[in-house]
């Protein structure tokens, strides 16, 4: 068993803590290697070589991509820093994982999607509730129903975390950064999103804990493809309590399913329930990408890069409707640039 080459360009926060981990469970079982790392950071990048041991470091991509042979690459970046990244990558035939947000910019991402249709290469995007033990359970019982309405409910804390996912300019704010994890279980669960309306509380200067400038509440309403509508209703005002909430529910006839990465309901009866493992979809979401780049089948993964572009502008078309006092956006046009 030949093992795939991997390289990682980004080596910040979710590459230390998700997917470097999960790679190396699957270096030990001789199934990938550390190819090379990129980071524009060097201690960012000499603190991972020392633990991970790759074959080579860069701190700039271009050099990385030209030198190393290489059978698939983690894009970790922020989302408003992507460049030439993926189109290079692309362009060699080696496959993706991005994290996500994909980008900030939709028309970079329909450049970004025609670069993968032409190459026909693996991709996944880090749409990781996917992976969650109780997504398809889920799925499978949804798909027995007929739903109507489904619901999101996030309520995070409101002190600022890294600087870049504190800025709304660097991010996209909250409903970007955090809750399209939930937007798009939902697109799993039900189908493409159509259009959107929202409506923003924003924070004030003096409210704020710097860095933050993230709105306080984000009011969501989006309508499916099919005969069906959803809400989300999220808010990032508690600072000074350490808890927080996230749920999903799907309202179907007679029904009402609640969704948490461990535990399904219907009705208030539980339906399935699983044992708590740390980060552990992110291991199956690793293992899931690099058995699909090993097939050399794009159709593996659970949530590839091009129709991913649903779940991106599903939430960037909620900041565009909040920003022009609730207008309803058609996510089509959205994409299309009208």
């Amino acid at each position: 068993m030949t093992p795939v080459r991997v390289g990682c360009i980004g080596l910040g926060f979710i590459s230390e803590h998700a997917h470097l981990p999960a790679l190396a469970a699957l270096a030990e079982e001789g199934k990938i290697v550390f190819q090379a790392f990129c980071d524009m950071s060097e201690d960012t990048l000499r603190t991972q070589a020392a633990i991970y041991k790759p074959q080579a470091s860069y701190t700039d991509h271009h050099e990385m991509l030209d030198k190393e042979d290489l059978d698939a690459v983690y894009l970790c970046i922020p989302p408003a820093v992507h460049s030439d990244e993926l189109l290079i990558a692309a362009d060699k035939g080696i496959a993706l994982f991005v994290e996500k947000p994909q980008t900030l910019d939709l028309a970079q991402a329909a450049q970004f999607n025609a670069a993968i249709e032409k190459a026909g290469i693996v991709t996944q995007v880090g749409y990781v509730y996917r992976y969650e033990p109780s997504s398809e359970p889920t799925r499978e019982l949804i798909l027995q129903r007929t739903p109507r309405h489904a619901q999101i409910q996030n309520f995070y804390s409101g002190q600022p975390i890294r600087y870049w996912t504190s800025r709304y300019e660097l991010c996209g704010g909250s409903f970007v950064e955090n809750t399209i994890h939930s937007v798009d279980l939902l697109r799993y669960f039900l189908g493409d999103i159509d259009a959107v309306s929202a409506f923003y509380v924003e924070s004030l200067p003096e409210e704020r804990i710097e860095p933050m400038n993230l709105p306080h509440v984000y009011n969501v309403n989006y309508r499916f493809k099919e005969r069906l509508t959803a809400n989300a209703s999220v808010s990032r005002v508690m600072s000074n309590v350490p808890y927080s909430k996230r749920e999903i529910l799907v309202i179907s006839d007679d029904s009402i399913i609640e969704w948490t990465p461990t535990k399904v309901t219907e009705n208030g009866a539980v339906v399935w329930e699983g044992e708590t493992q740390a980060r552990g979809a992110f291991f199956s979401q690793t293992r899931a990408f690099i058995e699909a780049v090993r097939a050399g089948d794009p159709s593996m993964p659970r949530s590839p890069y091009v129709p991913s572009i649903n779940s991106l502008a599903a939430v960037l078309g909620a900041n565009t409707s909040a920003e022009n006092g609730g207008q309803l956006i058609l996510l089509d046009d959205l994409v299309a640039g009208k």
